[in-house]
C-alpha cells in the first residue's frame, strides 16, 4: 500500500521525507564549487582547458614535472627560442610551457596549440 504523496516546502511533490529533485540540484551545485575551489590551488591557470580530463592530465603532468619527473617522459622538449623554456603537450591541442630555474622547473603556462605555435619567436611569418 503506497502512501500519499507530499508536497514539500518548495512546491515539488514526493513520497520521501525531503524533496530528492532539490537534493540533486544542491548535490550538482556543490560539487561543480569544489571543481572551481581546486582551480586556486593550480600552480597555472587551467580553466581555459575545454574539459575535466585535461584538466586532470595537465594536473598530472604539472604535479609529476614539478616533483622532479623527467619532462622527456610526456613528451616535452626545450625551445630553440630560449633553452630555458620547455614544452609539455597535454595533448595534440594543448600544451603546458615550464621555465626552468634555481628551484627547479616552474610552469607559466596553458596554452592551446593553435596560441603555441603564434608565441614561438623563431616560427615563420605565413
Amino acid at each position: 500500500m503506497a502512501g500519499r504523496k507530499k508536497i514539500f516546502p518548495c512546491g515539488h511533490a514526493g513520497y520521501g521525507k525531503f524533496c530528492h529533485k532539490c537534493k540533486q540540484v544542491e548535490d550538482e551545485k556543490t560539487e561543480k564549487e569544489d571543481w572551481n575551489n581546486l582551480f586556486s590551488s593550480d600552480e597555472v591557470n587551467l580553466r581555459e582547458l575545454p574539459n575535466k580530463h585535461l584538466v586532470l592530465k595537465a594536473r598530472k603532468i604539472i604535479q609529476s614535472v614539478i616533483s622532479g619527473a623527467p619532462y622527456q617522459n610526456f613528451g616535452g622538449k626545450k625551445m630553440n627560442y630560449d633553452r630555458r623554456v620547455i614544452s609539455v603537450p597535454i595533448n595534440a591541442d594543448y600544451r603546458v610551457l615550464f621555465k626552468e630555474t634555481e628551484q627547479g622547473l616552474k610552469p607559466f603556462e596553458v596554452l592551446s596549440h593553435e596560441e603555441y605555435n603564434r608565441k614561438k619567436p623563431g616560427a615563420s611569418k605565413v
